[in-house]
This record gives structure tokens, C-alpha cells and sequence, in this order.
């Protein structure tokens, strides 16, 4: 006889067009929640480690745990249009004259069996550049096919935030999280390697913990900021800044190669929460785990 599948212990929904709720809860002390956090997949560049890919949203699904992508989920050089196109990126089965047609196609095809657990998607710079020159929103058509299949994914902005509210079973402590997304911008220099853009994104938004991606450098960052609630309690609060890297096998392609540029470092993070009961209130506290 088949398990029982447990209960989901989170739910999305949206709250305006630039902020999603998550909305988790805890059964105890000490129990732990966690959603995936990538960028710059190019799924569709011949370059991509699907395998790669592929195991860790295998990972995701044992324990839905939800997906947030933020930007370049594709890639979309390869039509004969762009001048950035490479015939030995181009993957056979989007070979023809529809090649966006066939790129939309194939993912949800490839996607399929992760439908319940993509939460968020937004626009990358390759996504955009699309839009602003085709008058084609890829992803739109992708996030619409994919709620055809049962899917909840949000298409969200190119800056937003996914505001998450943690709370306990059968208490009323909760606490919110909020999470800023945006792609990224700037090369990414092999001095700073985005580090210095972590310091730009604070002094312009408000928030508990940033991801990005876009430069393909993999970090993290923490800054603790203190403030002063209404009722005149003084607090220390944790910032955490997630740089995501890319699932795109870079020291193949000509063209980042031609830059001075060499191997970049694979994948995402996981985005932890742990239920913290003291004395007096539940603490949520968070931080990020290699996948």
C-alpha cells in the first residue's frame, strides 16, 4: 500500500504584481524549512549541465520544497537573428524556423515533473532582450503552460519580493521574512566578484535576504543592521545576501572565452529557516546551504 503523502506545509499566492506571499508553517521547535534558490540556468544552451539540473530539482521534489528562479532561466541567443548566435550551442531539437516556439515547448516538456514545486520565476537580461526586440515574452508562455499542467508559479517582476510568513503550529508566534529578488547587474569583476553590489543593493532596498545571480559568480554575504521598533525595542537584524551562480558550462563558449573569462562555478543554494522556541517567543532564523 502506498504512504500517505504528508500535507504541504507551504502555500503561495499573489499579493499585488511585485510581492508574493510564501506562507510556511513549522510543526515544532527545531524544524526546519527550506526553498532552492537559482539563477542563470540556460536551459536551453547546449552548454547547460542538465544532469546537473536535473539533480537538484530531483533534490527539490523529494521534499517539495519549493524553486525560485531569478532570471535567465533561458537563454535564447541561438536564433539567426542575434549576433551573439553559436551553431554549436544551438541543441538539435531547436533546430527550425519556430525556434522560440521550440524552446517554449520543449521546457515544459522537460519541466513537467517539476510543475507543483516552481514557485517564482523572473526576467534576465537574456529573457528581456527578447521581449524588447520580438515583442515575445518567453516566459510568459511558459510560466501559462505550466499553470496548464497544474503548476502555481508566479511570473514575477524583474525586482520583487517574496514576503515570507513563518509561523509555528498551534501557537501564534510568527515572524515574516522578506526576500528581495532581482536578476543582477554589472560584469562581475575578478577583484570584487560582485561582492560590491551586495553594498549598492542595500543602500536602495529594504529587505532580509537578497538573491541574485546574473555575473555567475557563486557567494554569500551577511550585514546586520540595527533598528528600533515602534514600541521602542532595540534589534539587531540579519541581512543576507545570496549570489547564485549558472548551470551554463562556460569555458566551452567562444564568446565568454574571448572575454579573458574561465570556469564559473555551478548551481544555487538552498534558503534555510529554522523554528527557534525560547522562553519567552519563536525565533525564525535563516541562512544558506550548498545544494
Amino acid at each position: 500500500m502506498a504512504r500517505p503523502s504528508k500535507p504541504r506545509r507551504w502555500t503561495l499566492k499573489n499579493l499585488n504584481e511585485r510581492v508574493y506571499e510564501l506562507r510556511v508553517t513549522y510543526p515544532g521547535s527545531r524544524s526546519r524549512f527550506r526553498w532552492m534558490a537559482l539563477t542563470d540556468l540556460h536551459w536551453d544552451s547546449a552548454h547547460c549541465d542538465r544532469s546537473l539540473l536535473k539533480r537538484h530539482l530531483d533534490m527539490a521534489l523529494a521534499e517539495d520544497a519549493p524553486v525560485i528562479v531569478v532570471g535567465d532561466m533561458f537563454d535564447l541567443m541561438q536564433g539567426k537573428w542575434d549576433p551573439r548566435s553559436d551553431q554549436n550551442t544551438l541543441r538539435p531539437e531547436h533546430r527550425g524556423n519556430c525556434y522560440l516556439d521550440l524552446v517554449v515547448q520543449t521546457a515544459v516538456d522537460w519541466f513537467a515533473p517539476y510543475a507543483k514545486i516552481l514557485a517564482v520565476i523572473t526576467p534576465g537580461n537574456h529573457e528581456a532582450s527578447i521581449t524588447k526586440r520580438h515583442q515575445i515574452d518567453v516566459l510568459d508562455r511558459f510560466c501559462f503552460s505550466m499553470r496548464q499542467l497544474g503548476s502555481e508559479v508566479i511570473y514575477g517582476k524583474d525586482w520583487c519580493y517574496v514576503l515570507q510568513k513563518n509561523s509555528r503550529v498551534n501557537s501564534r508566534d510568527t515572524a515574516n521574512t522578506k526576500v528581495f529578488l532581482h536578476h543582477g547587474w554589472g560584469g562581475g569583476g575578478p577583484i570584487t566578484r560582485g561582492l560590491i553590489d551586495h553594498s549598492r543593493t542595500r543602500d536602495q532596498w529594504d529587505g532580509d535576504i537578497f538573491v541574485s545571480g546574473h555575473i555567475h559568480r557563486k557567494n554569500i554575504d551577511e550585514n546586520n543592521v540595527v533598528r528600533c521598533t515602534l514600541n521602542g525595542k532595540v534589534e539587531i537584524r540579519n541581512q543576507l545576501f545570496v549570489r547564485c551562480s549558472s548551470y551554463k558550462h562556460e569555458i566551452n563558449d567562444s564568446w565568454h572565452v574571448s572575454q579573458g573569462r574561465g570556469a564559473r562555478p555551478l548551481g544555487g543554494w538552498w534558503i534555510t529557516h529554522e523554528c527557534l522556541r525560547h522562553e519567552h517567543n519563536t525565533e525564525y532564523v535563516y541562512f544558506a546551504e550548498q545544494i
